[in-house]
């Protein structure tokens, strides 16, 4: 599943011709004099709430840091772009600026852009120059964020090798402080290689925020009771028990070592690969003592006694997820990526609760509900945002008594949404109970929420408490046969398990790999049905459920 869009915007298109510095050994080595190096780039618009959104200029704070280099006969020949900076400018109407990006300027030049950028050095006009082979550019943003000059052996071989990163920060412990988490966006762009076939045209850069997007939220839909405490599960100091934690944070955990990161003023290494087929490049952090490294990560706060939300929907983001100084206006918080070289596992979530009957105070506490975000949705990619709701419906994994008692009774189902960086992109419905059923359909994630629409197919994967994926096969009498059913009317998966299928119509739908697909037709309520023990001559089969509720799409 792809998990960041390059997104299409208007060119970052830069142009100069107000000086004569030809690139070859004299100014017939340029085909025109008059064709200067341009370039073109698309910021990945990462999520609402930031600072950094609407135009390309707007979301690189109206500048980035160009370097590029001239090959010919197969080494660098010359440093072409050594540390330039670009600004963007309201007029586009000279030959050194077509499209309101400018490069050109002198030494101490101030006040540049919108990003008030200064100049360090004297910076002109560059021209294609035909005798050379080929160039190669990289480019990142704010300028202050990458420094070319320090990176060791840059330019060995005939190789931009890497660049040095700095000011990265993620949220990662919880902040119930008054001062929130300086999180300023940083973005990489794909390295360039620009061959003789293809000069005279712009040099289009690719920018990625190299941060991600994650909020986490709770509802209910339980008639008649309340939630009246909800404490989750988190990794102790040294990393090997998992305890109910005294503070009502929402916390995500792995059993991975490191498997979060986090903290402030962090550094890292971008290094490009692939100069002489596809180039590319990889990040790797720097371990630094502001490097946080963790088996937890802490979401909002509820109240020790939360009204929580009742609906996916939710408008307030306090009521659904929760309160920290570092949340954005819409409960997502800017955290780091997961590491290039950590394999995706399962993201565990664990909790006990306490149900409070509206009418009589009765209360049932319920101990040890546990969720497993599927691997495929739990390794966070750059540029993405992903949302996590959780939803205490009639089912459990818990349980009531000891642990060694029979779970049941009132379950938790969440809500798992991964989206790209635009609107409207995945969606993920996990029930939290064993096993864990999780549906997927893109483009279902709204500002608030989800909604399913007709008309796009929904994708169900299980998992097991360990978040071990089950193999799965359409229709059946055998454990992992999935089947699903439409019902007109809302229906819980409680009711399904008294009721039956009688009054539904089934679904037609196929198993890839471990992965079952059905595309929902028409709106309706759509129960994916898994068959967790067969049908013995004593007793009959069991199945686990899933609802989920389909909207009619818009034309």
């Amino acid at each position: 599943m792809k998990k960041y869009l390059i997104f299409a915007a208007s060119a970052l298109a830069l142009a100069s011709c107000s000086s004569d510095d030809f690139l070859g050994e004299n100014p017939g080595n340029v085909q025109n004099a008059t064709t200067a190096i341009n370039f073109g780039g698309e910021a990945g618009k990462i999520t609402r709430g930031t600072k950094n959104e609407g135009t390309p200029a707007e979301m690189l704070a109206g500048q980035f840091k160009v370097y590029g280099v001239k090959i010919t006969n197969g080494t660098i020949s010359h440093n072409v772009f050594p540390d330039y900076y670009v600004w963007d400018v309201a007029d586009k109407n000279t030959t050194s600026n077509t499209s309101g990006w400018e490069y050109v300027g002198a030494n101490g030049a101030s006040n540049l852009g919108t990003g008030k950028i200064t100049l360090t050095k004297d910076q002109t006009i560059k021209y294609w120059d035909y005798s050379a082979t080929e160039y190669r550019f990289v480019a990142g943003s704010p300028i202050e964020a990458f420094d070319y000059k320090t990176s060791t052996d840059k330019t060995t071989g005939t190789h931009i090798t890497e660049v040095k990163v700095t000011g990265l920060a993620g949220h990662i412990e919880a902040n119930n402080t008054t001062t929130a988490l300086k999180t300023d966006p940083v973005y990489i762009a794909d390295p360039v290689k620009v061959v003789k076939d293809n000069y005279k045209y712009p040099v289009t850069f690719s920018f990625k925020r190299h941060q991600s997007m994650v909020r986490v939220g709770l509802y209910e839909t339980i008639p008649g009771y309340s939630i009246t405490d909800i404490k989750f599960y988190a990794y102790d100091t040294n990393g090997t028990t998992l305890k109910a934690s005294d503070d009502n944070n929402v916390i995500l955990t792995s059993a991975t070592p490191g498997y979060f990161v986090g903290g402030s003023n962090l550094t890292g290494t971008v290094t490009y690969t692939g100069w002489d087929t596809t180039p590319s490049y990889t990040f790797k952090y720097d371990d630094d003592t502001n490097l946080t490294k963790s088996k937890n990560w802490y979401a909002g706060k509820f109240t020790p006694n939360p009204k929580l939300a009742t609906t996916s929907s939710e408008t307030d983001v306090a009521t659904l997820y929760g309160t920290d100084k570092d949340m954005s206006e819409t409960g997502y918080f800017t955290v780091l990526p997961t590491p290039t070289a950590t394999d995706a596992s399962p993201i565990l979530i664990k909790c006990d609760y306490t149900l409070t009957d509206f009418n009589t105070d009765e209360t049932i506490k319920v101990t040890g509900a546990t969720a497993a975000i599927p691997a495929a949705f739990s390794k966070w990619e750059a540029n993405t945002r992903y949302t996590y709701l959780f939803k205490i419906s009639q089912n459990t994994n818990g349980t009531t008594g000891d642990p060694d008692d029979p779970a049941g009774l009132y379950p938790i189902t969440f809500d798992a949404f991964v989206t790209d960086m635009t609107d409207k992109t995945h969606g993920t419905i996990t029930t939290v109970t064993t096993p864990s059923i999780t549906t997927y359909q893109a483009g279902s994630v709204t500002d608030n929420g989800i909604e399913y629409k007709s008309g796009t197919a929904i994708d169900v994967t299980v998992t097991d408490a360990n978040g071990n994926v089950q193999t799965l096969t359409a229709g059946g009498s055998n454990v992992g046969s999935v089947a699903v059913y439409k019902f007109t009317k809302a229906i819980t998966e409680a009711e399904i398990q008294v009721k039956g299928t009688t009054s539904a119509t089934a679904e037609t739908g196929e198993v890839t790999g471990n992965m079952f697909t059905f595309k929902p037709a028409t709106e309706g309520y759509y129960a994916i049905q898994y068959l967790t023990t067969a049908a013995t001559a004593k007793t009959p089969a069991a199945y686990a459920y899933k609802v989920v509720y389909v909207k009619a799409a818009t034309k």
